[in-house]
């Protein structure tokens, strides 16, 4: 569009402007906390450190709230961008003009803004400034879809005023008052076109200069009014709409690469044979997709120790062809493979062992497949209570273990709610425990750690409890995710007291998917697959078939129908999120999982 390669910018209007903004630059922006976050995650969001946070916000490292505003020191260099946070009365057009940089520069760097939650207190990167027109680079992108009217808003102000409007042949006895006659001009308005005129005689064959009259002078002035006035004025739904990707182009194949550490020292070890089994629970997911006619071509890859550099292997260009890669499994090599994720614009999808991905709150290519505690924390409160509408707590607490980050914001939530909690020292807890059981409550007794030993001495107790209580009152025991490894040992005792526990995976040999998927291992590998928890074959399966069957469906703009793809994993789940504006996805999803005391099994899950 080569049109507007010589536009006018409206920037100019407002150049001064724009460099005092620059030049002005906050020391500090202000973060809305939200669900989920913490002092850790927002440090690394935005390359600070927490003690920087702190210092800024007194009290912070004590708590912070959902809606509690943030100072956040504006450490972000000018030659890359900047930090801002959406004020009242901006608009997305504005912050261009002002920023001197495009509409579509803004997008790219925002892939999680839209036009639903581009409001206050939203904190967006604003990219280093450019030369270019505000809108040039963003009309030309959108090609076609760009509104008409806003095209011939841009022309009009790109056009400027020629010194004369066309050049005229004087004929034989014509004279200056019958040429401005028939050009609608005044002899004044001729003069100052042509002011040798003043005082010379017209001659015929001479050229001279027919200049704008004073009326379209004025004419042209007020339609570039007006079409500044109509740019100026264009929405945000309609800047997005066009800069958003509306069809992405779906391959035939997908290529996509799985790195793993396979060629362990010790071949025989348990991590070895955890590697072995993920990438085979993903050949089981390229088995299902083939006979859903998907064709998937996948690259393993041994990326063997830690202390083996990936570097090599991401710039030899052998990955160059991939639309998405799975793994690695260590820190190092996945901040290798992000920073090659983000220059390709490839997903990347580290092994659901790692739950501190650190690059997740940067590179917007990431889906991080474990949540981040913080996260994860919240969404299990927000369960715990969607599940238990009268709540009574009883803390069981093992004095070896007084240190449970999940118990101490479960008490902030509890203190927040005005739901009443009571500790109770595990070794003296049988009357105790009798003593603060209330009527028309939910008796709900957790014990401050995930630990077995303390467990192991409570179920006889909490048994105890159970048997001996008033029918009418209901009781229950609320746990962690390793609950379910000790089940084996103790289910009779867990249905007993009627057990919850919250996990992120969960699989129930009953279920028609876990009997499919064992069946499925047992033909294709001739073996049982390893007793663990979780099942990495079952990982790999579920991380797998979800990822390509999204790619499969909607191509390379899957993440944007992350709400509306569903399958039937073994074990995990999934509910993505960005994680902020500029960053990737994190996983939330959280089951609450109960085995109650008629001796029935439950996986709930709240999304559904």
């Amino acid at each position: 569009m080569n049109r507007f390669k010589h536009i006018i910018v409206t920037v100019l209007l407002v150049a001064a402007t724009a460099l005092n903004a620059v030049a002005q630059q906050s020391e500090y922006f202000l973060h809305t906390v939200t669900k989920g976050q913490g002092l850790y995650s927002i440090s690394r969001m935005y390359g600070v450190t927490e003690n920087d946070i702190i210092k800024l916000n007194p009290g912070s490292e004590t708590v912070i709230k959902v809606g509690e505003q943030l100072r956040i020191p504006n450490k972000q260099q000018t030659a890359t961008g900047h930090f801002h946070t959406i004020q009242k009365g901006e608009t997305l057009y504005r912050l261009s003009v002002e920023n001197r940089v495009s509409v579509k520069e803004i997008c790219d760097a925002n892939p999680g803004l839209s036009a639903d939650n581009f409001k206050i207190g939203q904190v967006i990167v604003i990219p280093a400034t450019s030369d270019e027109d505000p809108l040039q680079s963003t009309l030309e992108a959108a090609g076609n879809l760009a509104p008409k009217q806003t095209v011939k808003d841009v022309e009009t102000l790109s056009q400027q005023i020629p010194e004369y409007k066309t050049e005229h042949v004087v004929e034989r006895r014509e004279t200056i008052y019958r040429i401005c006659k028939n050009y609608g001009i005044t002899q004044e308005e001729f003069l100052e076109a042509n002011p040798e005129y003043r005082r010379a005689k017209l001659r015929k064959g001479a050229t001279v200069r027919i200049p704008y009259s004073a009326k379209e002078l004025e004419a042209f002035r007020n339609a570039k009014q007006k079409a500044q006035e109509r740019i100026e004025s264009i929405s945000d739904d309609a800047l997005f709409q066009m800069v958003e990707v509306v069809e992405q182009k779906k391959d035939d194949v997908i290529n996509a690469a799985l790195i793993l550490p396979l060629s362990l020292e010790d071949s025989a070890s348990v991590e070895q044979k955890r590697m072995v089994e993920f990438y085979q629970g993903m050949l089981l997911a390229l088995d299902k997709l083939k006979n859903e006619k998907v064709s998937v071509n996948l690259k393993v890859i041994d990326s063997k120790g830690e202390e083996t550099s990936l570097k090599p292997l991401f710039d030899s260009g052998e990955l160059d062809d991939v639309d998405i890669i799975f793994g690695p499994r260590h820190a190092s090599h996945i901040t290798t493979a992000a920073q090659w994720s983000t220059a390709h614009q490839i997903p990347l999808v580290p092994l659901p062992l790692n739950s501190n991905v650190d690059d997740v709150y940067n590179n917007p290519y990431i889906f991080q497949l474990n949540t981040p505690q913080s996260y994860f924390h919240q969404e299990i409160y927000s369960h715990f209570l969607k599940q238990f509408k009268k709540p009574n707590v009883i803390l069981l607490d093992a004095d070896d273990y007084s240190r449970n980050d999940f118990i101490d914001g479960l008490k902030i939530v509890l203190t927040d709610r005005n739901i009443p909690y009571t500790t109770i020292m595990v070794d003296t807890a049988y009357q105790e425990i009798m003593n603060a059981l209330v009527p028309d409550k939910q008796n709900i007794f957790i014990i401050n750690t995930p630990n077995s030993e303390p467990l192991n001495t409570m179920l006889p107790v909490l048994q105890l409890v159970t048997r001996n209580k008033a029918p009418e009152i209901e009781t229950h025991l609320f746990g962690y995710p390793q609950y379910q490894y000790y089940a084996s040992d103790h289910l009779d005792e867990m249905y007993e007291v009627d057990t919850w526990f919250y996990s992120w995976f969960y699989t129930n040999n009953m279920l028609p998917e876990a009997v499919e998927f064992n069946a499925a291992f047992r033909r294709a590998f001739s073996r049982q697959m390893m007793v663990s928890y979780p099942s990495y074959a079952s990982y790999g399966y579920d991380t797998g078939y979800y990822f390509l069957k999204g790619l499969s469906i909607y191509g390379k703009d899957f993440e944007n129908h992350l709400e509306t793809l569903k399958t039937h994993p073994v074990q995990m789940g999934f509910k993505f999120e960005r994680v902020n504006n500029w960053g990737g996805f994190i996983n939330r999803k959280v089951f609450l999982v109960h085995f109650s005391n008629d001796y029935k099994v439950e996986k709930i899950d709240f999304d559904r």
